[in-house]
């Protein structure tokens, strides 16, 4: 509204164009009209994981429920049989071999020469003989137990004292199996096995030199040890020798529940399993992680330990993840009054949000994803490492072919035929209806984000301050006023565009130039999105939320002070949803 005087009254709130006549005199101004009082806003925190450490150790009590899973910082997870919980150790030592004879008389070993006990109720610190890391722990009782690590230390308690009982070699021994005092099987590094036999331990001559990490056996002529590249050597009571594999993924850890059922487990949800005959690959084992340590429960099953705080229990073909808590690294939905969300991150997850909450996906294994996108329930598609490209049709996730092997950092639709993707090397992509084609870029710097209006209106955002623009023709690169990193993109419009990244910076695009915004962040910004022009959030480092109001950038309370790494909105009515590290989830309204 203007009044007879030529006073601007009244506009509505957004972006406005101003035009101002004087006789032969014209000029134009894009103005952002500012309410008088912005709506309230609020984000709590909807999901977030026990822990995002590497599980390293797992022990399952093969007369109840109870399971534990140790790892780095100190942390043991624990499980009565329900959901898992932390217990407190006191430490923060990286914790690597996990072993008890019941659920309250439990050892953990690892860096520094730490030992721990577990009574049943609580985590203490036992002397050690040693400083070295200690790899693994196994032992016949409470007064024969026994500790490998390296440089040849092996530990040996006798229900008083731990003492050492070798060393000075070069032996790194990770793994730790036997039928008695009297007979020990001992791998580790170069191939390297070493058996006791009650008096002395010897080297045994075996036929590779593949680092061996983990060793299990149904008897003293039936014993098993995997390591790198899958290897597998098996022994007969008389000599080693190498077996047929399913896989050339590393493998950690093996366990057996007899002879005709072992499960050896290892990276990107690799679990294979031996039925007497042969080693075959199961289907999947509901985790892509990378899976470090196994043991049999009382349920007739196994639990599995690995990164990012997951742990897997199964047997056969049937696996559940019980708890996991990767970094989240996208977010998107279909919107249209939809709560349905997808969450894509580390170990190539994949999850989403129905009535029920937030759950994992069966996906294809793959790398980590770092990018989702979709136009609508029913054709949605997640970019990630090493070229992967998963496409979901509302019934199952399927890989498809990408024409660069590069990591896929973002994705975007301008139509429900054409999307483009942005990552490493300078990498675009964009589809076609015979599949992905690779497009010119004019960078070969790491490409982070890219957001368009319309598909000859496409932008993205990268390193050095890099914004490259896409005008339906060809991609070229805008002139921005920082070198700093660039990690988001988002807009309102042609003319109304913004970017964040390092050290707080926040960009703004007019339709003419880049300039730099006032921001009250100094650390990292990963994201922008907003409903409108004068209601636009960043997110970024400890959890920091900022809001613009048209005006002014300002600091809003987060639930969280985990890093937050991607945000994304289902309109201008609809939900607010922010994803980080520890499978952290924060949700508005």
């Amino acid at each position: 509204m203007i009044s007879a005087d030529g006073a601007i009254r009244a506009v509505v709130p957004g972006r406005a164009r101003i035009t101002v006549v004087a006789g032969d005199v014209q000029a134009i101004s894009d103005v952002t009209v500012v309410e008088g009082e912005p709506r309230a806003v609020a984000f709590g925190l909807e999901f977030q994981g026990l822990t995002d450490v590497s599980l390293l150790g797992a022990w399952a009590d093969a007369e109840s429920p109870h399971a534990f899973a140790v790892g780095q910082n100190g942390v043991v997870l624990h499980s009565a049989g329900g959901a898992w919980s932390l217990q407190s150790t006191g430490t923060t030592e990286t914790l690597v071999g996990i072993w008890g004879t019941d659920a309250s008389n439990v050892y953990a070993v690892g860096t520094g020469g730490i030992i721990l006990h577990f009574d049943g109720t609580t985590w203490s610190r036992m002397p050690s003989p040693t400083t070295e890391i200690l790899l693994e722990v196994y032992g016949f009782g409470r007064d024969e137990i026994y500790a490998t690590g390296v440089n040849g230390i092996i530990l040996r308690f006798d229900g008083t004292t731990w003492r050492l009982v070798h060393s000075g070699t070069d032996w790194e021994l990770w793994g730790l199996w036997g039928t008695s005092p009297r007979d020990i099987f001992a791998v580790g590094q170069n191939g390297r096995i070493v058996h006791f036999d009650g008096n002395a331990w010897t080297p045994m001559t075996t036929p590779s030199t593949t680092p061996l990490f983990g060793v299990w056996g149904s008897d003293s002529r039936d014993v098993w040890a995997v390591g790198v590249n899958g290897r597998m050597l098996h022994y007969d009571g008389t000599a080693w020798q190498i077996e047929p594999t399913p896989t050339s993924r590393n493998l950690f850890a093996i366990w057996g529940l007899s002879a005709n059922e072992i499960y050896a487990v290892g990276n990107t949800g690799e679990v294979v399993r031996y039925d007497g005959s042969s080693w075959r690959s199961i289907v999947s084992s509901g985790s892509g992680e990378n899976l470090r340590a196994v043991s049999g429960d009382n349920a007739g099953g196994v639990v599995v330990a690995g990164w990012d705080g997951t742990v897997v229990r199964g047997k056969g073909n049937v696996w559940k993840v019980e708890v996991s808590a990767p970094t989240f690294v996208s977010v998107w939905g279909p919107g249209g009054g939809d709560e349905t969300a997808y969450a894509v991150g580390g170990g190539g997850v994949i999850y989403r949000r129905g009535p029920m909450g937030w759950s994992p996906m069966d996906a294809p294994p793959s790398h980590p994803l770092y990018g989702v996108a979709g136009t609508g329930p029913l054709n949605i598609v997640a970019v990630g490492d090493t070229g992967t490209i998963l496409r979901f049709d509302g019934t199952r996730w399927t890989s498809e072919t990408s024409p660069r092997a590069v990591l896929l950092r973002s994705i975007w639709f301008a139509n429900p035929t054409q999307a483009f993707v942005v990552g490493d090397r300078g990498t675009i992509l964009s589809s076609t209806p015979g599949g992905w084609r690779s497009m010119t870029s004019p960078t070969e710097g790491f490409l982070r984000h890219v957001w368009g209006t319309a598909a000859n209106d496409v932008y993205a955002v990268g390193d050095s301050g890099t914004v490259l623009h896409y005008d339906g023709n060809a991609w070229t690169t805008m002139p921005t006023p920082t070198k700093e990193l660039l990690r988001g993109i988002w807009g309102t419009g042609r003319n109304d565009i913004f970017a964040v990244g390092e050290a707080g910076t926040i960009l703004r695009y007019d339709g003419t130039r880049w300039y730099t915004m006032s921001s009250p962040a100094t650390k990292a910004l990963r994201t922008v999105w907003g409903t409108g022009p004068t209601d636009v959030f960043a997110a970024g480092e400890d959890g920091m939320l900022l809001r613009f109001d048209g005006a002014t950038w300002t600091a809003l309370r987060s639930p969280s002070s985990r890093l937050l790494i991607q945000m994304w909105g289902a309109g201008a009515t609809g939900s607010l949803y922010l994803v980080g590290i520890s499978a952290t989830i924060v949700r508005s309204p």
